[in-house]
Formats: C-alpha cells, sequence, structure tokens
C-alpha cells in the first residue's frame, strides 16, 4: 500500500494520486472505447494471432472478460480513494504497538490495519457496485447483446445485461407502448438487484465494524 509503504508527499504519490483523480473525471463511454481498443483489440487479437490463427475471432471480440475487466478499471479510482481514506484513519497508536511488539510492517498492514479499515473498504465496495451497476455504455461497446438464446458459458462468450437491454428498449423499440412494461419490469429487476447488493455489503460492513468496537 502506497499509504504505508511511501511518504505522502513523495513524488510517486502525487503522481498516482493525480492519475486516479484523473480517472474519476472520464467519462464512462471512454472507458468503454479504452476497453474495445486494449482488451478487445490489442490484447484479445493478440491472443488470437498467436494461438488461434487458423481459426476466426475467439478472444479478439466482444466478451464477458473485457467488459468486466473494462467495469473493473472503471470502478478503481472509487475504490482507492475509499480504501485510502480508510487507512487514514487508523490510529498511529495501533501501528506503533505492533512495531513495538515485534511485528513487520507486512504483518502490521495484514494483522492490524486491514482489519481494522475493512468497514472503509467495503463501504467503497458499495459505491463501486451501485456505479457500475447502472453503466451502459463501457459494455455496450465490450460485450453486452440486447438478445442471446443462451447463457454465456465462458468467458469469451457474449451475455445480456440490464442496463443495456433499458436502453435499447427505451430508444429502439418500433412500438414504444407495447414494450413499456417489459421496460418496467426490467428496471425495477434491475433496482432490486442493486439494492439487495447494496444491503448485503452494507449488513457485512455491520458486524465488521461491530467486531472491530467489540474487540
Amino acid at each position: 500500500s502506497l499509504q504505508e509503504y511511501t511518504r505522502p508527499d513523495a513524488w510517486l504519490t502525487r503522481l498516482i494520486r493525480l492519475a486516479v483523480n484523473n480517472l474519476a473525471a472520464v467519462p464512462s463511454i471512454v472507458f468503454g472505447l479504452f476497453g474495445l481498443g486494449f482488451f478487445i483489440g490489442f490484447i484479445g487479437s493478440g491472443i488470437d494471432s498467436i494461438f488461434y490463427t487458423s481459426e476466426g475471432p475467439v478472444w479478439g471480440q466482444p466478451a464477458i472478460i473485457w467488459a468486466s475487466l473494462t467495469l473493473a478499471v472503471l470502478t478503481l479510482p472509487v475504490v482507492i480513494v475509499s480504501t485510502e481514506e480508510a487507512l487514514r484513519t487508523i490510529p498511529r497508536e495501533l501501528k506503533e504497538a505492533s512495531y513495538a511488539l515485534g511485528a513487520t510492517k507486512l504483518q502490521t498492514i495484514w494483522r492490524v490495519i486491514l482489519p481494522q479499515a475493512m468497514p472503509g473498504v467495503l463501504t467503497g465496495a458499495i459505491l463501486a457496485i451501485s456505479r457500475g451497476a447502472g453503466e451502459v455504455a463501457p459494455i455496450m461497446f465490450t460485450g453486452a447483446a440486447y438478445y442471446l438464446p443462451y447463457l454465456p458459458g465462458a468467458l469469451n462468450d457474449q451475455f445480456m445485461e440490464l442496463g443495456y437491454h433499458i436502453y435499447v428498449m427505451a430508444t429502439q423499440s418500433p412500438n414504444i407502448e407495447a414494450t413499456k412494461p417489459i421496460l418496467y419490469g426490467t428496471v425495477l429487476v434491475l433496482l432490486m438487484l442493486t439494492f439487495a447488493l447494496n444491503f448485503v455489503a452494507i449488513l457485512i460492513r455491520s458486524r465488521l465494524r461491530l467486531r472491530r468496537i467489540n474487540a
């Protein structure tokens, strides 16, 4: 962790913080174009050119793995900032007590700092889930399909996504009135899934916080 292994005023720390802040301000569609060009066009096509020369595109096409990696890059700034803030709230006395008992820096991070900072880390995970669940532009370029007659069975398969399904029905349906019930139902399912994931994450965070207080 840069928070523990580097000085706050070090040039590398400032450079990484600047990069993270810039990533947080980038529009989501730019992440989609990045995933299309880097993950699919460069990595996927590179794998195909090395291992699948006699076949069609296997990895150099929209797939669930490229969409997942693109969303991971998209939500990375939120997780990094919240994790750094959680690490800053750890009392310095806890670290000094761990060092005084003979623990190494790695042991202190693993046994003392991370358990204490876990509620804050989970808060960042909740925010990342909330943002990633509603994003359509990144996965539209990297793996989502409007309709598939099968579930994805491999990492290089395309997939259906609720947000993209809502977007297509709301903008490209020839009969808006006929698709309104399906559209509203899809929105309701997406909201319920997002609330359920957030609720589970909040419960886990609360249990960890109570365990830390009781300890």
